[in-house]
């Protein structure tokens, strides 16, 4: 498990698929309604405290958000809530699966040169490859740098949305060039096929 703080209220945790296992959990299983969740949720927390020597609020809203790693594992981000007014916010959490940004490009030069743009940004992420009727499209997945992310994909192409029906309905109706490492694979040189 890999510990660090964005900020006083932001962590972001890194588990393998052996910190999977020892917490006795999957990415697909991951739901804040279950009690197993839960119990991952406040281990992960504790163990954070703990490895960070911060106190992340957990007083008022937590948001946590999930990604799955090409990997094996995922990233967990954790966000305390703002006060209101004065006020807390009342206690609750929500578990959000992190998706791919899908962008259209019209061009393989337009997407090479997109692929060479984004493997600048410092970020870990995931991406996809997919082409249909002659026109590309490109799914990313980041653990940061989402709006440098996304300002490349609109300067080479068009973001048409962040959504797992986006995802679902591209992965059944488009060809799949690249299942994994898109980015990388174009901007090396090698090419996806």
């Amino acid at each position: 498990m890999k510990f660090e703080a964005l900020t006083d209220e932001t962590i972001i945790v890194e588990l393998s698929d052996d910190d999977m296992k020892n917490l006795n959990i999957t990415y697909e299983e991951m739901d804040y309604s279950k009690v197993e969740t839960k119990r991952v949720i406040w281990t992960i927390l504790s163990r954070a405290r703990r490895a960070l020597g911060c106190e992340i609020d957990t007083t008022g809203c937590l948001f946590v958000e999930a990604m799955r790693r090409d990997s094996g594992g995922c990233v967990l981000f954790f966000s305390a809530g703002q006060e209101e007014s004065g006020r807390r916010k009342p206690k609750r959490y929500l578990v959000k699966k992190a998706e791919y940004i899908t962008c259209e490009i019209d061009s393989a030069d337009e997407l090479i040169a997109c692929a060479q743009a984004l493997r600048k940004v410092n970020s870990r992420y995931e991406s996809r490859l997919y082409t249909l009727d002659g026109v590309y499209r490109l799914l990313v997945r980041a653990e940061n740098g989402l709006g440098k992310i996304k300002l490349y994909l609109n300067e080479f192409g068009k973001v048409i949305g962040e959504s797992a029906m986006l995802t679902e309905m591209t992965d059944e109706h488009w060809h799949c060039l690249a299942e994994k490492n898109a980015v990388e694979l174009l901007s090396s040189g090698t090419g996806a096929s």
